[in-house]
């Protein structure tokens, strides 16, 4: 992959860079903080705090020209395929107007984290920054359980809208605990160490709390890329605080929120809660098969975007004379059933390059002297993408912010790694003088 990394760098001295780099800053700290609807719950009204900031940080990133840095990787490619056959199937979708209004809100709000993500990435600099975002972020969300709390059925979750389902907290939690994780590990203030660890655990907590069965699984498979990809004294620390840690977190969880975890997959329904969730687990395995189902019936253009749970209403008759009217419970057969193959060859190829770029990055940084510290920022990125890979897979995310967002930080840390690799290897090229 060639990058041209020296030509793609702007001039950070300028001033039209420095403005759009921090607009894009504060943009990605409303997104991944959700402070907008914070902010609503608590004032009762729309304040626009994402509108105010992310427009001008689209038109200042167009303008320095850092957007055309974005396309020097395959995150952005499949994203934006993605974004634009969703306009393509709306004139075949089952109701027009829905599917245009969906796509028009997925490229004006979430698609276009790609491009602010990636542009304003250039220096290693900047990834630190925008992790340190991230990670404060992060300190937001847990404290939303702190005084957004509410009880859904013996399980935690928050007054929210987008993260206001506990399945859909835990994964949001799972992908910006790492940020966090991170802060504890390379943060130079002692302080925020220590806030990121009490965070770190606390959010620990709070996943468990939602007594999501998805989230348990993607912190399983969090546990096995820590293992394999770990250097040894990351390794050494989970084997031996990682059974300290869960049995201090399992003492402290709720036990209706145990219950509903063991006894689902013991099959066994003993209460009202394990009688919901074995509930919720067949409606899920029933909207899976039928989306799966639509792939193939309608495998070029789909139902049309976000068009599942109205197809599936009007034209099932699980309940009477209609449908259950649910979504899909699978990001990747929400975008198959609802944009065809094609859009879940968009989507899942925008997915698994973030992945494969992160990965490459991490190897890279692994196998070069003095380069610990980029190597521990993107491991613990690579960890968040995993875990909310997997979390995913059982939640209906396909046209959120979240996989355009991480695709363009992919991009940025790429091009940033790329050129402080060639930072640090000059002296040591250059010999004694």
């Amino acid at each position: 992959m060639q990058l041209g990394v020296a030509q793609l760098v702007s001039s950070r001295n300028e001033p039209l860079n420095q403005m759009a780099f921090y607009l894009g800053m504060a943009t990605v700290f409303l997104q991944f903080s959700v402070l907008p609807q914070v902010t609503g719950y608590i004032f009762q009204t729309n304040l626009y705090l994402l509108y105010v900031i992310a427009l001008p940080a689209q038109l200042a990133m167009i303008v320095s020209g850092g957007f055309r840095r974005c396309f020097r990787a395959r995150p952005a490619h499949y994203w934006t395929a993605f974004g634009c056959w969703m306009w393509l199937i709306c004139p075949f979708s089952s109701w027009r107007s829905t599917a245009v209004v969906s796509t028009y809100a997925y490229w004006r709000s979430n698609l276009i984290m790609l491009f602010i993500m990636g542009a304003m990435l250039s220096e290693w600099s900047d990834i630190r920054k925008v992790m340190n975002v991230i990670a404060t972020s992060a300190v937001v969300n847990v404290l939303c359980a702190r005084f957004l709390r509410i009880d859904m059925g013996g399980r935690m979750g928050v007054a929210l809208g987008t993260i206001g389902n506990p399945n859909d907290y835990a994964a949001h939690l799972l992908l910006v605990l790492p940020f966090l994780f991170w802060v504890v590990t390379a943060g130079k203030i002692v302080v925020s160490r220590i806030v990121a660890l009490g965070c770190v655990c606390a959010g620990l907590y709070l996943v468990l709390a939602t007594s999501s069965r998805g989230a348990l699984l993607a912190l399983a498979f969090d546990a096995v890329f820590w293992l394999l990809m770990g250097t040894g004294r990351q390794k050494a620390a989970l084997v031996l605080l990682g059974p300290v840690a869960a049995m201090l977190l399992l003492a402290t969880v709720p036990a209706a929120s145990l219950r509903r975890l063991t006894e689902v997959w013991s099959g066994s329904v003993n209460n009202a809660e394990s009688k919901e969730a074995m509930e919720s687990s067949q409606a899920r395995q029933y909207t899976l098969r039928t989306s799966i189902r639509y792939t193939f019936e309608h495998p070029l253009f789909g139902v049309g975007p976000a068009q599942f749970p109205l197809y599936e209403g009007m034209h099932e008759k699980v309940i009477g004379t209609h449908g259950y009217w649910h979504e899909t419970h699978n990001s990747f057969t929400q975008a198959s059933s609802e944009c065809g193959i094609p859009g879940f060859i968009f989507f899942a190829g925008g997915t698994l390059s973030t992945l494969l770029l992160l990965l490459k990055t991490l190897r890279q940084a692994s196998r070069r002297p003095g380069c610990e510290d980029i190597r521990a920022a993107v491991f613990y990125i690579t960890l968040g993408m995993v875990g909310f890979t997997v979390a995913i897979t059982f939640l209906n995310f396909a046209y959120f912010f979240y996989l355009p967002a991480m695709g363009g930080l992919a991009v940025g840390v790429w091009v940033a790694a790329q050129r402080e690799f060639e930072r640090r290897e000059a002296p040591l090229n250059a010999g004694p003088a």
